[in-house]
């Protein structure tokens, strides 16, 4: 019986510290999923004030890669390589020594299957993005 109890504490100790350090990493993913969302909706919006708000979520070296203008040229190109967006679902999220990684898949009128990765510094900003279109294999009967 003292064995039964003692087993049950452990695993509800166990259990109660992976919950309380994964809430650190919550709260980390939740500010940099805002910022994705952001992202999809300036790219989505046909004026710039949307690039304007976002901008302020750039990395230094991704500020001075990315102006008003480029983001115009890439929502340009995104709509005729893509089409207009249907959705997007969150896929993954993954944490490295020198920041992280979300990864979604977004479904297009064009493309089926576009891979969008966003990536983090440790400060939270937007380093980097990358749209990756991704084919379906279809089962074979």
């Amino acid at each position: 019986m003292k064995k039964l109890v003692m087993l049950v504490t452990l695993v509800v100790t166990m259990a109660m510290s992976a919950m309380c350090f994964a809430a650190g990493d919550g709260s980390v993913l939740n500010k940099q999923q805002r910022v994705a969302d952001k992202f999809v909706a300036a790219l989505n919006s046909a004026d710039s004030s949307a690039f304007t708000q976002l901008s302020v979520d750039f990395a230094p070296e991704l500020q001075s890669k990315i102006t008003a203008a480029n983001f115009a040229e890439l929502q340009k190109q995104m709509k005729e390589k893509f089409g207009s967006q249907k959705e997007i679902t969150f896929a993954a999220y993954e944490r490295f020594d020198q920041g992280d990684r979300l990864t979604y898949l977004a479904s297009y009128s064009k493309q089926k299957l576009v891979r969008v990765v966003y990536g983090f510094n440790k400060e939270g900003k937007l380093t980097e993005f990358v749209f990756a279109p991704m084919e379906i294999q279809e089962e074979q009967k």
